[in-house]
């Protein structure tokens, strides 16, 4: 039998044991944040430069002044303008998606769909990002429902149902929200449901 000062040294390194692992589990959890907080800022970087370059007309100069002299996102347009031109990204979703997936497999992170699928997600920010346009315009929550229902004309990817679900995000609060944030939530919870969400995309 051990004697008491010996188990008192095993129950001590028994305890020792938990916290390490509750600390290593608390910094894998941590280090886990920071990657998808990263490969976020990356994706929804590429997405916002790659539509504002298609809306212009593919014009470069009106996509430059608003990168702000910032080396990332100056080497994101490059990226984008190369891409684009040679016929490899033809919507803002694509890219978006091509970038989250290079920056998880980087970090080792997962991003919970597949790439087609994430693409439809990162186009359905579109909602979000007109929707938040019109209320800054001045213009009625059923006023901007109906002119972004007649702009993004295809149901399939962007459901009647989810363009009032987000229009509901961006007129009840008082205040106009963040567009960043809207388009985030937007992207993220079609992300999280998976394939269902290309199902339930013609409903």
């Amino acid at each position: 039998m051990a004697s008491w000062p010996m188990a008192c040294r095993g129950l001590a390194l028994l305890m020792w044991g938990v916290v390490a692992s509750t600390a290593a589990h608390a910094q894998a959890a941590t280090d886990s944040r920071e990657a998808f907080r990263v490969c976020d800022a990356k994706a929804f970087l590429a997405l916002n430069i790659t539509r504002n370059y298609l809306m212009s007309g593919r014009n470069r100069q009106a996509v430059l002044p608003y990168l702000g002299g910032d080396a990332t996102a100056e080497a994101m347009a490059d990226e984008v303008f190369r891409r684009v031109e040679a016929g490899e990204i033809r919507d803002p979703g694509q890219m978006a998606a091509d970038t989250l997936f290079k920056c998880a497999a980087e970090q080792k992170i997962s991003v919970g769909a597949s790439r087609r699928q994430t693409a439809l997600c990162f186009v359905r920010t579109d909602i979000a990002f007109f929707l938040h346009l019109e209320r800054g315009n001045g213009l009625v929550r059923q006023q901007a429902v109906s002119k972004v229902l007649t702009r993004l004309k295809s149901r399939e990817l962007y459901p009647t149902a989810l363009v009032n679900s987000v229009a509901e995000a961006v007129y009840a609060p008082a205040q106009l929200p963040d567009v960043r944030q809207l388009m985030g939530t937007v992207a993220w919870n079609c992300i999280q449901r998976g394939p269902s969400a290309a199902s339930a995309a013609s409903r």
